[in-house]
C-alpha cells in the first residue's frame, strides 16, 4: 500500500518526528511504501491565499500553489497524520494543509443543489492519526 504520511512538528528531533520515523520503519517492514511529508522541512505555507479563498465556491478551484503536494495526496492509499497537540487542537500548519490541500474538486465536491459535500478521497483506504498530548515533566522549587 502507498502511504503519505505528514508529520507536523518543527524540531527534528521531537518525539513527534521519532514517532513518524518508527512509523515508517514499522509500515516499510511490512512492505508498505511510504511518502514521508514533513511540513516545516518542504516548507509548507499554512496561509490560504487569496486565489484559493475566493475560487472556493467557484466552478474551479485556483490549488495551482498547492498541486504538487495534492498529487502526493491522490496517489496515497493510506493516510498517516503524525502531529503533536498543542492548545488541544493540531499545530496550525497542519490546520492549513487541511485548508489547503483538502481543497474543493480534491477532497470533496459541493452539491450544486445546496446539500452536503460529496466525498472524493476514495483512494484512501486506510487512515491513522498518530498523536501526543502532554509536556516535559519538571520540578518547581
Amino acid at each position: 500500500m502507498r502511504i503519505l504520511m505528514v508529520l507536523a512538528h518543527p524540531l527534528e528531533d521531537s518525539f513527534a518526528a521519532s514517532v513518524a520515523k518508527a512509523a515508517k520503519h514499522a509500515l516499510e517492514g511490512r512492505g508498505h511504501t511510504v511518502d514521508l511529508l514533513d511540513l516545516y522541512r518542504e516548507r509548507f505555507d499554512p496561509r490560504l491565499s487569496a486565489a484559493e479563498r475566493g475560487s472556493f465556491f467557484a466552478e474551479r478551484y485556483d490549488a495551482s500553489e498547492v498541486t504538487g503536494w495534492i498529487e502526493r495526496l491522490r496517489a496515497a492509499e493510506g493516510l498517516v497524520l503524525v502531529f503533536p497537540q498543542w492548545w488541544f487542537n493540531f499545530p496550525a500548519i497542519l490546520k492549513g494543509f487541511f485548508d489547503r490541500v483538502f481543497a474543493p474538486g480534491v477532497a470533496f465536491e459541493h452539491d450544486q443543489a445546496g446539500g452536503r459535500i460529496i466525498p472524493r478521497l476514495s483512494n484512501i483506504k486506510l487512515f491513522w492519526a498518530l498523536t501526543t498530548t502532554g509536556s516535559p515533566c519538571c520540578m518547581i522549587p
